[in-house]
Formats: C-alpha cells, structure tokens, sequence
C-alpha cells in the first residue's frame, strides 16, 4: 500500500482497506478528469465531464477575473478564450491571484500555443499578444517596487511633458 493511503487502514480490515484504496483512485482519476484534463475514469460519461469541466473552468476563469480584474482589462476579449485554453493545460496550484500571475507568465513564454494542433481549443486568438499589451503584462508580473508607471500619451500629457523644465 503506498504511503498516501496508510490512514485508510487504521484500525479497519482487509477487505475495507482495499475498497477505501479503490475508492481513492476512482476519486482522484475523476479529479483529474474535472480539473487537469485528464480521461474521464470508467463508468462516467465522456460528455457529462467534459460538460463539467469547462463549467469549472469557466468558474475558475471568472473567479481569476474578479480577484485579478487588471488582466481582463490588459487583454480584452481574448482573456477568455486565452483563460480557458490555460485552464485545460494547467490545474489551479495556489490561490486565485497565483493563478492569475502563472496564467501571465504562460501567455507571456508563448504557452498559449505550445502542444496546440491547429483547431484544438476554444476559438479565438492565439497569437502573440500586442507589443503594448506585452509591456502592460510584464509590467504588471514585475515585483511592485520596480514598476514603471505607464507613460500617458493624451494631449494634456504629451504638454505637461513639452513645459517640464529640462533636466542637464
């Protein structure tokens, strides 16, 4: 017996320790199967899990939107179908804003289309994300003291910049 299912046999006998263990499996490959894309376990139909799954993920989307509202703002419309696609690959390890930081950092090391036949996945984009759209999510991933604010470019700024007194 593996050491992860010792607390299943305290105390209870043979036959229990097994069925406990059985059970453990079947929990844990369901688990998987909901979460980390994995096949759905014998006796489950494909579709219901499936069904469930993007429901999850779709929560889980959500819930990182909430939590973390500047990357939906960063990235527009493709957050979602971006999101989703991340989701599908990566099972959620930590909190929700860990999981919004780790879903930047794989969209900026071009996860988004690594391991991806052409169709596969909810449509939408998959291309390199804008260069100032690049800038913004970088900058966000950089640890909060070495920020740089982003540079406004309306007409009022663009002034404001034009009278400041020149530094030597």
């Amino acid at each position: 017996m593996s050491e992860g299912l010792e607390y299943l046999a305290r105390g209870a006998d043979a036959e229990l320790v097994v069925a406990r263990a059985a059970l453990a499996r079947r929990q844990a490959a369901l688990l998987a199967a909901l979460v980390a894309g994995g096949p759905p376990p014998p006796g489950f139909d494909p579709e219901q899990i499936r069904a469930q799954a993007l429901g999850l993920a779709a929560k889980r989307r959500d819930t990182v939107a909430k939590v973390v509202p500047e990357l939906p703002q960063l990235l527009g419309p493709a957050f979602g179908p971006l999101f989703l696609r991340y989701a599908r690959q990566r099972p959620q390890d930590g909190g929700y804003r860990a999981d919004g930081r780790a879903f930047a950092e794989w969209l900026l090391a071009d996860g988004h289309r690594a391991g991806e036949p052409a169709g596969a996945g909810p449509p939408g984009p998959t291309e390199e994300p804008a260069p100032d759209r690049r800038r913004a999510l970088e900058s966000w991933l950089a640890p909060a003291g070495t920020r740089v604010p982003p540079q406004r470019s309306g007409p009022l700024d663009r002034l404001r910049r034009a009278l400041r007194p020149q530094q030597d």
